[in-house]
């Protein structure tokens, strides 16, 4: 099981890295954060989990996001890595006038 979060964590490294972005990978830390991102706009850290299924793709369909709450816990927003490289860069495609 270590060995798919490690890849996983290492392909994700990879695509922010091929976006601008500097990332530095606390790798088997088993801390709080498994990545820590940052560009020009925003500095994050992120969390990787890897799991054969993960119920939040049927939540989200065919939206370009999903805010998700459980009861008396802050909001959290889900999208497609793709879809918030776009929106960081400046590059969405999917924004849909109404």
């Amino acid at each position: 099981m270590y060995r798919k979060g490690a890849r996983v964590e290492r392909e994700i490294k990879k695509l922010f890295e091929d976006n601008g972005f500097k990332v530095v990978r606390s790798a088997g830390s088993k801390g709080e954060t498994d990545l820590y991102i940052s560009n020009k706009v925003i500095s994050l850290g992120i969390q990787v989990k890897a799991r054969k299924t993960v119920g939040l793709y049927s939540l989200l369909g065919s939206a370009d996001a999903l805010v998700i709450k459980a009861d008396r816990q802050e909001p959290l927003i889900v999208m497609p890595l793709k879809t918030f490289l776009e929106v960081v860069n400046g590059k969405c495609s999917s924004v849909r006038t109404f």
